[in-house]
């Protein structure tokens, strides 16, 4: 029995950190506290920055300067800020450790707008930068700068440059984010493709890089100098400059722990114990990141070496098994036949990939609210291949850089596993149920998982301890091992948001943050998931970024219905993402759209696009219904007889009713087409969907007092340029006593009905 004096120590100090971080929050640390430049200044303030570069990337558009010990002025005030992101569009050639000054104009990061978005200020204040800058201008204030560092770095971007040349665009662009951590020039197919397949890991730095080059390494001087240590301070030293190199992150720095403590325990002549070394890595991390605990990088890295362990360790044989197999084929394994050797290799690297799906699970779930059901298979494929991969990559383009036509070759050689990559993860994609959408699940389901895992797993010690001691252990008693996790991944997979459980008997409506534009999200009682319009004029990819993330962590890979209730780009062109998107996003089963009477040249196109990716379009009617459950959709206007011109007035205007609740939205209907609509209603409205915006040019004081709503949605963009929504329509809102939800303030509103009551929650305090 081990004694694991430091992998105690570690975890001792992981559960205080964790309690410290988690209970403790902005009292512990520095990173939760508000920063002084948000109490000093505002977003758009045009300031002089001060600072030190540490790192810079290198961007189409403009580089990256990553500051640190910066000074923030404005009109004579002064503020420190630890790090500050600089992005700078003349692109300055600046070096390593130069101290520049810049001025700009000043600007926050961006916080989760709706469940299941990206949450930028969050992934920099991890970082301890809370500010970035846009650079007007950029000058060196001190020219002094770090030679090695900078020597590096530059020598990256050869080596970068040496890869697309040798192995194109697109290939180029993945073992560039393979071998040197940069994904700025990737395919975004590609790279989302890996994603979806649940292979995405081989496009990080990992321990399975550093592996390859630190161990290979290692073992290659070791054998050469015929020293363990100065093997090992040869290795150790060459993995440093790469490190140094490609920049330090979670699974960087954790796979540079192991290996320095496995290559110590080699000179050192001591034994390698791996979840030691795991602990004292996750040790290290949180010293220099303590909020990495809630980074689904950290959980996915060190959650991936935790299952190898745990079920190395439980297939372990005992030391009678072992002399037990060692007495049925006595000959080593090198001597063993080529089928036998490839079969115990086949089911080893399946228990390892199966390991690692089984702690990874809820951590998938969260934070990417799917799993990829070909995984698992996919991965025995990929992973034998990564080393001849990063071998013929790596050697090729270096080798590009003084003897073209060999290096080329060995590249060439590479872009051929990358085409066996994509031709398997288009493959998986195609298979039926490749991709089960689950939603994000609670936390309760979370550690239910976690806690029956651990159940299996001391069932399963328990009979290898019954075994060992004489007994016998039968295949039904290794079954019953096996049920409470099955129980367990059953909750966290089928009792999340995509079965529909939390949603029985009342209807769930989410006005989207899209920025400047519109989304409704509709979840019928019956499971039935709606979306009317998507798009935005201030938010690039609103579909990609803002619409799918939500619906995904909804647990809605399918819309079973998508109304557009007008032509205009800020309602429609999430909408056209989805289309443009159906092997990899959700999927759209029908497009709704007003008459075509109304339709304009967008609409059509739009109809088109639907068409060509085989997505049914149908028409909806003054007074057509769509019942799903116990809610009731039912168009208000246009009808086929109206004369109304394509345009705001002619948005399609839905009636949502579920028993004595009801809510209306009105797209961007205003002048004729309200003052119609105006006419046509014939009952009131707990809720409203505030037409175009808040405009003043539409919900009109007249036609509020025959809504009557009590409670309205407005959906605009912060600081639009339009001044959305107008003063006007929010003082004609109040005088009527209704209560006003802004996305621009709250993020999305989302408005939970059984058809009795209604409760309103702000996705933002």
């Amino acid at each position: 029995m081990k004694e694991r004096r430091l992998f105690i120590f570690c975890s001792l100090f992981l559960l205080a950190a964790f309690l410290a971080v988690h209970l403790g929050g902005d009292r512990f640390l520095e990173e939760l506290r508000k920063p002084p430049v948000q109490a000093a200044f505002r977003e758009d303030d045009t300031v002089l920055v001060e600072g030190q570069v540490w790192k810079q990337e290198e961007r189409a558009e403009y580089h990256v300067f990553y500051l640190r010990d910066n000074s923030i002025t404005k009109s004579g005030r002064t503020v420190e800020e630890a790090g500050i992101i600089l992005y700078d569009p003349e692109k300055t050639d600046l070096r390593t450790g130069n101290i520049l000054r810049a001025s700009g104009q000043l600007f926050f990061f961006d916080e989760a707008r709706n469940p299941g978005n990206f949450d930028q200020q969050f992934y920099y204040q991890r970082q301890n930068i809370h500010v970035g800058l846009w650079a007007q201008s950029v000058e060196v204030k001190d020219d002094s700068f770090w030679h090695l560092r900078d020597t590096l770095e530059r020598f990256r971007g050869e080596w970068r440059k040496a890869l697309l040349e040798a192995a194109g665009e697109k290939d180029g662009g993945i073992l560039a984010a393979m071998i040197l951590g940069d994904r700025q020039g990737m395919d975004p197919e590609t790279k989302e493709l890996y994603q979806v397949n649940g292979i995405a890991h081989i496009l990080s730095i990992s321990g399975l890089h550093l592996s390859f080059i630190g161990i290979g390494s290692y073992q290659l001087l070791r054998r050469r100098t015929g020293s363990y240590l100065a093997g090992g301070l040869l290795g150790i030293g060459f993995l440093l400059l790469y490190i140094l190199m490609i920049g330090t992150g979670v699974a960087v720095l954790r796979s540079l722990v192991m290996f320095l403590l496995r290559v110590g325990a080699d000179m050192a002549g001591r034994a390698y114990d791996m979840i030691t070394a795991l602990a004292a890595a996750a040790a290290v991390v949180i010293l220099w990141q303590p909020l990495a605990f809630y980074d689904g990088g950290f959980q996915m890295s060190f959650g991936a070496i935790l299952g190898m362990w745990i079920l190395g360790e439980l297939m372990r044989p005992s030391g009678k098994e072992r002399q037990a197999g060692r007495g049925k084929d006595r000959r080593p394994e090198k001597e063993k036949s080529l089928p036998v050797r490839a079969k115990k290799g086949l089911v080893q690297a399946l228990q390892s990939s199966l390991g690692v799906q089984m702690i990874l699970l809820p951590v998938t779930l969260y934070h990417y609210f799917e799993f990829p059901l070909c995984s698992v298979f996919l991965n025995l494929l990929v992973i034998p291949l990564m080393s001849a991969l990063l071998f013929l990559g790596m050697t090729g383009s270096l080798m590009y850089m003084a003897v073209e036509p060999a290096g080329q070759a060995l590249v060439w050689m590479g872009s051929r596993i990358l085409d066996i990559y994509e031709v398997s993860c288009l493959a998986a994609l195609s298979l039926p149920g490749s991709r089960l959408v689950t939603g994000q699940p609670d936390m309760g389901a979370v550690w239910f998982y976690y806690l029956t895992l651990g159940i299996t797993i001391v069932l399963w010690v328990l009979a290898k301890k019954k075994k060992r001691a004489g007994g016998r252990e039968s295949p039904a008693e290794r079954r019953r091992a096996l049920v409470p996790v099955f129980a367990g991944a059953a909750v966290l997979l089928f009792a999340g948001p995509a079965s529909g459980l939390g949603s029985l008997g009342q209807v769930e409506i989410t006005m989207l943050d899209v920025g400047q534009g519109d989304s409704s999200f509709i979840r019928a009682d019956d499971g039935t998931a709606i979306l009317v319009d998507g798009g935005s004029s201030d938010t690039d990819q609103a579909g990609r970024y803002r619409v799918e993330p939500f619906l995904k962590a909804e647990g809605v890979g399918v819309l079973d219905y998508v109304f557009v209730t007008h032509g205009d780009s800020d309602h429609m062109n999430a909408v056209e993402e989805l289309l443009d998107r159906q092997e990899t996003g959700v999927k759209v089963s029908c497009l709704v759209l007003p008459v075509p009477g109304v339709w304009d040249e967008e609409l059509k196109a739009l109809a088109g696009k639907a068409k060509s990716r085989g997505v049914p379009v149908a028409v909806m009617d003054r007074g057509g219904t769509l019942s799903c459950g116990s809610l009731t959709v039912t168009c208000l206007q246009p009808g086929e007889e109206d004369e109304m011109e394509p345009g705001n007035g002619a948005s399609l205007v839905l009636d949502i009713s579920c028993g004595d609740f009801d809510m209306l939205l009105t797209g961007d209907v205003e002048g004729e087409g309200e003052e119609a609509l105006e006419q046509r209603l014939k009952k009131t409205y707990d809720v409203l969907k505030t037409a175009h915006h808040g405009s003043r040019n539409s919900t009109s004081e007249s036609f509020l007092q025959k809504a009557s709503p009590s409670a309205a949605l407005i959906s605009a963009g912060r600081d639009n340029r339009y001044g959305h929504p107008h003063q006007e329509t929010l003082d004609r809102l109040r005088r009527e006593r209704c209560s006003v939800y802004q996305t621009a303030q709250s993020g999305s509103v989302t408005i939970v009905t059984d058809g009795r009551t209604m409760r309103i929650r702000r996705f933002l305090p």
